[in-house]
């Protein structure tokens, strides 16, 4: 079974939320995400309580309209997003805005992610052996000892 077009669906006015149905409280929550431009930051035990759910049924409502969201975006909007967000990105490093343009940058990578795109990066690499070849003898060393380090928390 395919999932309506939550952009469609007509909210009630005079039924409460706590009765809406999943499809009603999803297009809902798709609003919500529109009018924010983006679903990060959702605090999804208030939407629970708004909505008279689990907080485990807010995440299913999320992953699912994730995926119906992906399907509706198609390449067109993937290939949009990515210029606004180099456009973004841009003029921020223009303006000599470093700290917004890494955030900026921190967004799209997230949203890469949330979409399968990239992969996240993992919290640690691990090294063996050397990893300095053709490196002079002291600039290998001191790159070991660089790795080997303990990092600075």
């Amino acid at each position: 079974m395919s999932d309506p077009d939550y952009r469609q669906v007509a909210l009630p006015d005079d039924k409460p939320r706590e009765e809406y149905s999943y499809v009603e409280r999803r297009a809902a929550i798709l609003r919500i995400i529109e009018k924010r431009g983006h679903p990060w930051g959702l605090n999804k035990s208030q939407l629970g309580r708004e909505f008279g759910v689990s907080d485990a049924q807010i995440h299913k409502d999320l992953d699912r309209l994730k995926d119906w969201y992906s399907n509706q975006i198609g390449q067109d909007a993937e290939f949009s997003s990515e210029l606004a967000y180099k456009k973004i990105i841009q003029e921020h490093m223009s303006n000599g805005q470093l700290e917004k343009a890494r955030k900026a940058l921190d967004s799209w990578n997230g949203w890469l992610q949330d979409t399968g795109k990239q992969d996240t990066e993992p919290e640690q690499v691990e090294h063996s052996g050397d990893v300095g070849v053709g490196l002079s003898d002291d600039d290998r060393r001191a790159l070991n000892e660089m790795l080997d380090a303990e990092p600075d928390t």
